[in-house]
């Protein structure tokens, strides 16, 4: 059947195609739309969504008074190849079999990193 539509052989019309056929025709009818900005602007951009917990396209969608959806758990998603989990193993002096320690240290190196930032700024204001 699949055949047959790539072939030109459509159903006949009227003819009921399944919910998941529908959806995946509406889905290949959006248009991917891909912005270039200077770097400034993408800065200010990255910080003004960041303040308003959206990603960078969903901030622009509400800004253009578009539907769009709030981050329900923010998050940054990281890959570990083998290599860089010897690397953090190597920084970090912990084996690189143990992925969830690893995690937890940049974790808590990252959290630190932000912590002196907050202080610095305290302590200059």
């Amino acid at each position: 059947m699949k055949d047959d539509a790539l072939n030109g052989n459509a159903p006949a019309a009227g003819a009921e195609r399944p919910e998941r056929f529908r959806a995946e025709r509406r889905a290949l009818r959006k248009v991917q739309v891909h912005f270039e900005f200077q770097q400034a602007l993408m800065q200010r951009l990255r910080m003004a969504a960041a303040a308003e917990n959206l990603s960078y396209a969903d901030f622009v969608r509400k800004l253009v008074g578009l539907p769009y959806a709030k981050i329900q758990r923010p998050r940054i998603s990281l890959s570990f190849g083998e290599e860089d989990l010897e690397l953090l193993a190597e920084r970090y002096q912990e084996p690189a079999a143990e992925p969830a320690v690893l995690k937890r240290r940049v974790m808590d190196e990252v959290s630190r990193q932000f912590q002196r930032e907050a202080e610095g700024a305290a302590a200059e204001g």
